[in-house]
């Protein structure tokens, strides 16, 4: 049996709202596209989760002919039926409407099957899609998981095979309702990873590939470039360097393709073989990604210990000091450096679980490598407490104590 729910998710900026734009082109093309809503966070008409499901009725009245009529009576006998809850919006203006045409076109084929009328079903038999992109940029956390929950709970009513692809950072509301909720537990979901994608670095090259043709044909200046500008070797370091997410590769084509600056000398700029001239922002889609997320986090001092903890993760990644030595990486390890209980590194890092994870095995990790040159700028990431200095600190003292402690010395350390 097909899923009813394609959950495709990921770290920020790791390409799932290009996906769905992708494929919603794609299914409008073929006719197939039955309905989208693209959330997103800095603007205020698309960041109400009370839009969705009006959004989704306006366009399906296009997509299923004749709907109109059912929808219409709907409102007309209830005019205040978009101030109401979710889950009664959903069964007035999407549920039942659709059952209504399906069972006049029932009746139809009935009379046109009496008639010997062979006629195809203009209603589509075929599965339709539905897109819903990025739902945590809902201002709701608690809209974004009743949305699911209405979905779910609407699916096994609906007449037409609909399949529904939902984007989203795997924020941990929206992972624990996919997970544990009755009415999602009841419906068929396939759950894609977009940043587990074995596939992102051949997609990236083949992007800045084309990206970087595309430059070496339209640019003024595209006399002045080699005719195998920019070389493999530098699309093999920008591949590198984004971590297999599409926001790195987008932000530095947008940032070398300006018509305004030599393009070979911005990739220099993104390549750190030159400096940026006074004023230049290479990287402002991910500063602005890295700022929203930080700006998450609930208090200070919770920010203060992710700092350390990124911190801890750079030293461990470059093999400095005694960081070589040791594997900071692992849960335990690092809540015991941050005095952490056992358990506790979860509730640290979900605000930012965007852009840092802990896999099945207790390994901590970032998913950008580009957020360290975040971190280490002073003029992107300056605003955060993230000291060097602090963090060699903070893990010389947990050696220490545990040595102390070990050597059975704790008169000189209590």
């Amino acid at each position: 049996m097909q899923a009813s729910i394609l959950w495709l998710y990921g770290g920020a900026g790791v390409g799932k709202s290009a996906f769905a734009q992708s494929l919603s082109e794609s299914f409008q093309v073929k006719q197939e596209l039955a309905a989208s809503f693209f959330f997103v966070r800095s603007d205020g008409s698309r960041n109400n989760g009370e839009q969705v499901i009006p959004t989704l009725v306006s366009q399906l009245v296009h997509t299923f002919k004749g709907l109109d009529r059912f929808v219409k009576e709907r409102i007309r006998t209830t005019p205040d039926l978009f101030t109401k809850q979710h889950q009664v919006q959903m069964q007035e203006l999407f549920v039942e409407p659709l059952c209504g045409l399906k069972s006049r076109s029932f009746l139809r084929r009935v009379v046109e099957s009496l008639l010997s009328i062979v006629t195809m079903d203009v209603q589509g038999s075929w599965p339709r899609l539905i897109v819903i992109d990025g739902l945590d940029e809902c201002q709701n956390p608690d809209v974004q998981c009743e949305l699911l929950r209405v979905i779910a709970r609407a699916i096994p009513r609906i007449p037409y095979p609909l399949r529904f692809l939902i984007t989203s950072r795997p924020e941990s509301h929206i992972t624990r309702t996919f997970d544990y909720d009755r009415d999602l537990q009841a419906t068929i979901i396939h759950r894609y990873n977009l940043s587990d994608d074995r596939d992102a670095d051949a997609d990236i090259q083949k992007y800045l590939e084309k990206e970087f043709k595309e430059i070496r044909r339209v640019h003024h200046l595209r006399n002045h470039l080699p005719l195998d500008w920019p070389g493999q070797t530098a699309i093999s370091q920008l591949v590198v360097r984004s971590s297999n997410h599409f926001i790195y590769a987008s932000t530095v084509i947008k940032y070398i393709r300006s018509p305004k600056h030599r393009p070979d000398d911005r990739l220099k700029v993104i390549l750190g073989l030159q400096p940026p001239q006074d004023q230049d922002r290479p990287y402002p889609q991910l500063d602005t990604l890295y700022s929203f997320v930080f700006q998450g986090v609930g208090n200070f001092g919770q920010l203060e210990k992710i700092c350390l903890l990124l911190g801890i993760l750079y030293f461990q990644s470059r093999n400095i000091g005694f960081f070589a030595a040791q594997t900071y990486s692992y849960r335990s390890i690092v809540e015991g450096v941050l005095g952490l209980r056992a358990g506790d590194l979860f509730l640290l890092i979900d605000p930012i679980i965007s852009l840092i994870t802990i896999n099945n095995l207790g390994i901590v990790q970032i998913f950008h490598k580009s957020l360290f040159d975040y971190l280490l700028d002073p003029s992107r990431g300056g605003h955060l407490p993230f000291d060097l200095a602090r963090v060699h600190e903070v893990a010389a003292t947990h050696i220490l104590k545990k040595y102390i402690h070990a050597s059975g010395c704790e008169f000189f350390w209590p």
